[in-house]
């Protein structure tokens, strides 16, 4: 996690704000053997903190790499979902009671303001995941019912059904143009590596023998504009959204009573067993590299 906030104030040299408060305490289990997140199933795209958080070791499985970021998001710690698409599924042990006209819920991630925004534009390092719930409505404990997408404030702006692919690299990529991605609306374009702090490889290295990995969901439109005055990008603060704005502020929490069907119709929910997160924003944005969604555990408000 702390290399994460070092390379991106270093590289922004954005703000002074901690990301954190007395409140970012991860909520702790009823004892030691059970974690109060389960981790269902992590997908990362590629992306600079791939194969570094969790980090990826010789031998390592999809099930052992779950295991590690299980860990990780049970102790506060920071997971990177990668690029547009990269996601974590997860199951809670103590479901999440949705309390009506209150924000439920917030998901930690490394999201700051830079010293210039002010309450009528935030912005400063935000890289917002689209987060999608499901009750567990048949008790049967398996993610298996029905899932809604919470509301955001760029809902209505998204490209739906959208699908992306990523390419292995080969031994002739740059660091500019490392790896190529091409979408369902015939675009395409490149993530870039930033050599100095990422020499490694972006594709998650326990998917053996992968040349490609393609991905679907909503594409959030580009948040990060260049800022020729500072030579920074600044990256707008979406909400309704992970890791979009810091963890200490209103503007982070969630409340369940925003969750849409496919339709983009209300949905009443009680309570929710499963969360997923996904990156939603497709854009790289100079040497901060690639907009990856981090996340850091779940905080419920209300509990």
């Amino acid at each position: 996690m702390k290399p994460i906030s070092a390379i991106i104030l270093s590289a922004t040299m954005l703000c002074t704000i901690s990301c954190s408060d007395n409140n970012d305490e991860p909520l702790q289990p009823d004892d030691n053997d059970t974690p109060y997140i389960s981790v269902i199933d992590y997908s990362p795209a590629p992306g600079q903190f791939i194969n570094e958080i969790p980090e990826y070791e010789e031998g390592d499985t999809q099930e052992t790499i779950n295991a590690k970021v299980e860990e990780l998001l049970n102790n506060g710690d920071m997971i990177s979902l990668g690029a547009w698409g990269g996601s974590v599924t997860l199951k809670l042990k103590t479901s999440i009671v949705n309390i009506v006209d209150k924000p439920d819920f917030r998901i930690k991630g490394n999201a700051i303001y830079a010293n210039a925004s002010t309450e009528a534009v935030r912005y400063g390092s935000a890289e917002p995941g689209i987060i999608m719930v499901m009750q567990d409505t048949n008790g049967n404990g398996v993610a298996d019912d029905v899932w809604y997408e919470i509301k955001g404030d760029q809902t209505a702006n998204a490209s739906e059904n959208y699908t992306v692919t990523y390419y292995l690299p080969d031994d002739n990529a740059t660091d500019t143009e490392f790896i190529r991605w091409v979408a369902s609306d015939g675009t395409s374009g490149y993530l870039n590596r930033n050599a100095a702090y990422h020499s490694h490889n972006f594709f998650p290295q326990w998917r053996k023998n992968v040349t490609s990995l393609t991905f679907s969901g909503k594409r959030l439109p580009d948040n990060g504009y260049y800022n020729s005055s500072t030579g920074n990008f600044d990256l707008i603060c979406y909400t309704g959204y992970a890791d979009s704005h810091p963890n200490n502020v209103d503007a982070s929490q969630i409340d369940i009573d925003n969750a849409i069907d496919h339709d983009g119709n209300h949905v009443d929910l009680t309570s929710i067993d499963f969360i997923k997160i996904y990156t939603a924003v497709l854009q790289t944005n100079g040497a901060l590299g690639e907009c990856s969604t981090e996340v850091a555990g779940i905080e419920p408000l209300n509990q």
